[in-house]
């Protein structure tokens, strides 16, 4: 523009005014954009300062009721407004233990005075989760039965590594699975490649995938019997795909499905994050149903049938739904949008196999008489 400004042939002082106004309304938009996007980044920044804060109100509240083994009603109130949190009762033999990071949203910790040993059947499988009275129980999770399964799997897989216990949250078992690896003959951590690389990916090991994996189109994922495929990231599956077997995955999954293609879940997957897929899936049979077991939330596309078992905080098939034919149990500690046609009770489920389902027996939950105090991680 100085240039043009210098010539000859210059133009007219209101075009040139024009210009000027242009060029310091652009200017202004620059800086207008650098300080919204230096907002975000602090907003962004705020937000997670006050979740962590809020986590750790929460797992130091929890862990002062430990220390002094008591629910009594006047301590707790005094603690909660001590603390800054939120206790209240969630059923018999549990408290929640809450606290904001948002107008929206807040961490909850769930608490009981008295854990026991519980069958997994008789107290949530033999139901179908939507009975008048059902209530879940939140130490009922997916941290608390994938770590009490895996227990039982390393002792009868790996006879010489003795199993670890307590595991406070999903990621103190992909932690612990990681650190086998560094004992000969037990897990192996390998590259996401080694699956998707292959034209039938299938597991010939213990395997620890580390990092995101991601099927093409038309591609299966065949975990055989015997063996626990664990995915340190996200797994996403492309169209005319299925889960055979058992998974453990630190992240989402996500299946995307289309019209016309067919994918299915066939086997048990556990996952910190969130399912997601298309349209039409298809779960198990009677004899091999599906289960999946998610720390948040799971969405499905339209058609849903088969045997299945879903553990999660919601539960969503699509609004447009064409076809959903479920016999198993939806268990949502928040929501589910199904209607009791949507569901039906599986009377033939077999506990002789869950061990080869990756499901436990037994899981400690809310009972008892004694003084034993079980908390979930604040989440």
């Amino acid at each position: 523009m100085t240039a043009l400004l210098r010539s000859k042939k210059a133009i007219g002082l209101p075009a040139m005014l024009g210009i000027v106004a242009f060029v310091i309304a652009f200017v202004a938009t620059l800086l207008t954009y650098s300080v919204f996007h230096a907002n975000l980044i602090d907003q962004d920044f705020q937000d997670t300062e006050a979740y962590i804060n809020a986590v750790e109100k929460v797992e130091a509240t929890v862990s002062i009721i430990v220390r002094e083994q008591s629910l009594d009603q006047t301590f707790l109130d005094d603690l909660a407004a001590y603390m800054d949190v939120t206790i209240s009762p969630y059923s018999a033999n549990v408290w929640s233990v809450s606290a904001s990071y948002s107008e929206t949203a807040a961490v909850t910790s769930y608490l009981t005075g008295s854990a026991d040993l519980v069958s997994t059947y008789d107290t949530l499988f033999a139901f179908m989760g939507n009975e008048s009275g059902f209530t879940l129980d939140p130490l009922m999770n997916p941290t608390s039965f994938l770590g009490t399964y895996l227990q039982e799997f390393i002792a009868n897989t790996f006879p010489s590594v003795i199993p670890q216990s307590n595991f406070t949250d999903f990621q103190s078992i992909m932690d612990y699975v990681f650190s086998l690896a560094s004992s000969p003959g037990t897990y192996t951590i390998v590259s996401p490649t080694i699956l998707s690389s292959q034209s039938n990916p299938t597991v010939s090991g213990h395997w620890y995938v580390n990092g995101n994996l991601t099927l093409p189109n038309n591609r299966n994922l065949t975990v055989p019997d015997g063996y626990f495929l664990f995915i340190d990231g996200k797994l996403t599956m492309r169209t005319n795909s299925t889960i055979f077997g058992n998974v453990v995955i630190n992240g989402d999954l996500q299946i995307n499905s289309k019209k016309n293609t067919s994918e299915a879940i066939k086997g048990t997957v556990y996952l910190s994050g969130s399912v997601r897929t298309g349209t039409t899936i298809d779960l198990g049979t009677s004899l091999r149903p599906t289960f999946i077991f998610s720390e948040r939330d799971i969405t499905f596309g339209t058609d849903l049938n088969g045997y299945g078992y879903f553990l999660c905080d919601n539960f969503t098939v699509g609004t447009r739904r064409a076809n959903i034919n479920i016999t198993g149990g939806v268990y949502a500690l928040i929501s589910s949008n199904l209607n009791a046609a949507d569901l039906n009770p599986n009377p033939v489920l077999d506990t002789g196999k869950f061990y080869d389902y990756s499901v436990p027996l037994y899981v400690e939950a809310a009972g008892g008489s004694g003084n034993d105090f079980r908390y979930t991680y604040p989440r």
